[in-house]
This record gives C-alpha cells, structure tokens and sequence, in this order.
C-alpha cells in the first residue's frame, strides 16, 4: 500500500466479502495525493442507469434526462474513483469500463464528444475473481488492467493480531467502553469471524446502539448465538488451523456441495480444495 499510493497505477483489493476494502480503499488514498475518494459501488445502481450516472448525460439523451449531467466519474476530479465490486458489472459494462479506463476519455450518454477522464482508478472485487475469469464470466482483459497492482486481503481469521487492534478502533470511532479480561480475549482471538471485518465493527455497532459496554458479557453472548462454532469454541484449546478445519468440515456436511460452500467461505472451489488438503496432511 504504502508503495504504491503515491503512484497513478490502478489498484485491486479483492478478498472476502467484509473483510476490509473499503477501509484499505481509505487509506490508501489519505496517503496519496489523490485525493479525495468517490466511492462508487458497481450493484448499488440498476444496469440501465448505470452509465449515465458514471459517465453523465445530455439533455434529451433518454425518457426523464430534462438537463445536463456531468457524472459521477467527472466529479471526482483529480481524487480517486473507487468502483466497488466491479466483478458484479454485466459484460456490456465490463467492456464499456475496459474502454473508459484504457482511454481515459468517455462519452456522456447523448453527447458525440468525449470528456477527460482525470481521477485514479481504485478497484475491489470478490475472492473468486481469478476463477471468474477463467470461466469466462469476467473478461481477462479488463482483468489485467484493472489488476496492475494486485493485493489479497486476507479475511480476519486468518490475521488473528489484527483482531483486538481493530477492535479498539472502532470502540474509539463509536464511544463504546471496551473493558474485556484476558478470556474474553482470548476467545474473541478464536472467534473465526465469518462476517469478516464488517462483523467485527457491527459487533461493535450492537453495543453502541444498547448503549453499553464491550465486556465479556458481550461476548459470551456473541457465542452464544446459534451456529457452528458454539460447541467448537467451547471444547477446550484449539488452533486457528483446527477452527478452520472443523468450520469447513461443518459446511460440507451441510450443504453437500463443495461450489456452495466455496461461494459460503468467499474462495474459489480450487481453494477449497487446497485448503482441504492442507488439513488433511495436518
């Protein structure tokens, strides 16, 4: 990160769902000059609006376009344009996007003139992405492009250190107490953390809006909720490895399928499978 934020290269965060983009996004850019940041998410607007609200409009240009509009992509100026989840965009706007970003340029819808395009682009996307791209549901072409630096985020189980550091940021962010003993702590570090960081911050979130202490009451009612890991974390020591392991046992007995459960964990089948292996040898 630090390498390359002062850099206008394209960026992809892509990893599990929660597991901090949007965070990374942010920092990314407050150590850049690019500033400042336009978060624009790629399902959060319905296909057929979606082009004018990124690339602008001209009066007249469809049913209801009254005026002008420059877009979203021309007001983020010299800042960074972040466009969330870009492995959600349909092949017609994979392509279109493949063209905008190549060219720097777009033309507004309606408009037979093109516009500079002067933002940096930043870009996130699923686990699977790499595996989309070799089913073919995502071009390879716009992957390589927007992938011109690529970074991993690991989700949260799998970085443990970053668990009680996170924990107090968003204590701080959100007024919440945080007075937990060393079991409570201890037990938060072996939480698996499905929901990635998104759930950590909204476990934080849950107590704010009560009004209430992050104490080891609250965590023992965080593993008290029904689910899997109830009696997993209940049993006595067991290693990061040995959660995952079970975890991942525990869904496959579920669902009897290995593609819903990769898509569950946020990894591709082929990762599925490695990580079995790992397991196994262990």
């Amino acid at each position: 990160m630090a390498r390359v934020a002062a850099l206008d290269t394209p960026v992809l965060l892509w990893g599990e769902t929660g597991s901090g983009k949007d965070y990374w996004a942010e920092a990314l850019v407050q150590a850049s000059p690019f500033r400042p940041l336009l978060n624009l998410g790629c399902g959060d607007v319905p296909e057929t609006l979606l082009e004018s609200e990124w690339f602008g409009h001209r009066r007249g240009a469809f049913s209801g376009a009254d005026r002008d509009a420059v877009g979203k992509w021309r007001l983020a100026g010299n800042g960074t344009l972040f466009l969330n989840q870009i492995d959600l965009l349909s092949p017609a706007m994979q392509a279109k996007l493949l063209r905008a970003i190549e060219r720097r340029k777009v033309y507004p819808l309606g408009s037979a003139e093109e516009v500079d395009i002067a933002a940096r682009f930043l870009f996130s996307a699923g686990a699977d992405i790499e595996e989309r791209v070799r089913r073919g549901e995502f071009r390879a072409d716009l992957y390589y492009r927007v992938s011109t630096v690529s970074i991993f985020l690991p989700p949260l189980r799998q970085r443990p250190a970053d668990i009680l550091p996170l924990l107090h940021r968003f204590c701080g962010e959100e007024g919440v107490e945080l007075a937990l003993g060393d079991e409570a702590r201890r037990l938060l570090l072996r939480y698996p953390w499905p929901g990635n960081v998104r759930e950590l911050r909204n476990f934080v979130r849950g107590q704010a809006a009560r009004g209430a202490a992050l104490d080891d009451g609250a965590v023992r009612a965080l593993l008290d909720r029904p689910g899997p890991m109830l009696d997993l974390l209940r049993s006595g020591e067991r290693t990061l490895a040995e959660v995952e392991a079970e975890y991942v046992a525990y869904l496959l007995r579920k669902y009897r399928n290995k593609s819903r459960v990769a898509r569950i964990l946020g990894i591709s089948r082929k990762s599925l499978y490695n990580m079995q292996k790992r397991h196994e040898r262990h």
